[in-house]
């Protein structure tokens, strides 16, 4: 429980996940390959960050149906820790308060290669708390409420923006927001 805790600090930011292999869902939708420039694939990139946060905004713990737009930006091991952590936080009855705001997206690190794009991204949740039934707070009262974040995104041939979130884990050195 005290790592789905963990998870959900950054959950309630950007739940921390790990890579995996990229989704298959048939669709006519272009695949990274189809990007003419590296500007237009950071674009995608950033529309799909942006929507999965929108996602994770509007989570209601209460309802699962709530949970399945933030999977649907998610693959591998993100998606399915995305859905052992929010299962869990329902099951035990948690809300989830606030809202997260991106406030940089950074390309200038990343790498485009044919299977791999990633961002370097500073995220506010300050307000975002995850409360249990007696009202209590179940978040570390000292984490940090501007985190810097990596994101990966991998192809999608189910995704609008055509790319998916397949990592998210702490900013690395020199990433600081």
């Amino acid at each position: 429980m005290l790592w789905s805790l963990a998870v959900l600090s950054l959950a309630a930011s950007a739940l921390v996940g790990c890579s995996a292999a990229a989704d298959s869902v048939p669709s006519s939708s272009p695949t990274i390959a189809t990007f003419a420039t590296e500007e237009e694939a950071f674009a995608a990139a950033e529309e799909t960050y942006r929507a999965y946060v929108d996602a994770l905004n509007q989570v209601d713990l209460a309802d699962p149906s709530t949970f399945e737009a933030v999977y649907a930006w998610t693959t591998g091991e993100l998606n399915a820790s995305d859905r052992g952590t929010f299962s869990e936080l329902h099951a035990e009855g948690y809300a989830l308060r606030g809202k997260s705001t991106i406030t940089a997206i950074d390309f200038s690190r990343a790498t485009l290669r044919p299977l791999e794009l990633t961002a370097d991204v500073c995220l506010l949740s300050e307000g975002v708390d995850i409360i249990d039934a007696s009202g209590r707070s179940v978040l570390p009262p000292d984490r940090a409420t501007l985190q810097s974040i990596q994101v990966s995104f991998a192809p999608s041939k189910s995704s609008e923006t055509a790319l998916i979130i397949d990592f998210v884990e702490p900013g690395k050195a020199g990433a600081e927001c």
